[in-house]
């Protein structure tokens, strides 16, 4: 266990219990970063942006910490899905999706306070989706599921009934790579300059 405090810079209960599958204790302290989606940037560097301003956030309020952030998208040859807005962007989300493949890519950082040491890491899972007709769709939004969730579907909850295929890492796919976050804090905590 690191000899700093560990600390997650999300309140998503994904997030929260994936760190908490791996047995280490941690504070949670939520980034005030707004996270903007620009078309103009390569998914690979938007996601690893993002990561490192939620973690150099948090970095700025404490000291003797090691941060972790991380920031998850979907990526569809029609573009970059975020977030839905509303219920009619939900909808439209999970008609793209529909019968097709997406990939999902989380930028993680982990990064050292005061030091400012970071390490940036990134994971793709790629995702075969079945075919969902607009009932279905319309059930399933009105679970609420949908709504706070990147590509409008959760792989971990009743979202996992429309996809047909995983090739890659499935904690990333919800929203955290544990393979890749595990060999990041294992060299923060054996290097003693961290």
């Amino acid at each position: 266990m690191p000899k700093k405090r560990l600390i997650l810079a999300s309140n998503s209960p994904r997030r929260i219990a994936l760190l908490k599958s791996l047995g280490y204790h941690f504070e949670i302290i939520p980034h005030d970063i707004e996270e903007c989606i620009h078309s103009n940037v390569l998914p690979t560097e938007l996601v690893q942006n993002l990561a490192l301003l939620k973690a150099s956030d948090v970095a700025s309020r404490v000291c003797d910490a090691v941060i972790i952030s991380a920031d998850t998208i979907v990526v569809h040859e029609k573009g970059i899905l975020g977030k839905p807005k509303d219920v009619s962007d939900a909808k439209r989300i999970l008609s793209i999706l529909s019968n097709s493949e997406h990939d999902v890519i989380t930028g993680v950082c982990v990064m050292a306070s005061p030091s400012r040491k970071k390490m940036l890491r990134i994971e793709r899972t790629h995702i075969t989706m079945s075919t969902i007709n607009d009932e279905e769709i319309d059930r399933y939004i009105l679970t609420g599921e949908p709504m706070d969730k990147a590509g409008a579907y959760a792989i971990q909850g009743e979202g996992r009934k429309f996809i047909e295929k995983i090739d890659g890492s499935h904690s990333n796919a919800v929203g955290l790579p544990l393979e890749v976050l595990q060999e990041m804090l294992n060299h923060f905590m054996n290097d003693e300059n961290a």
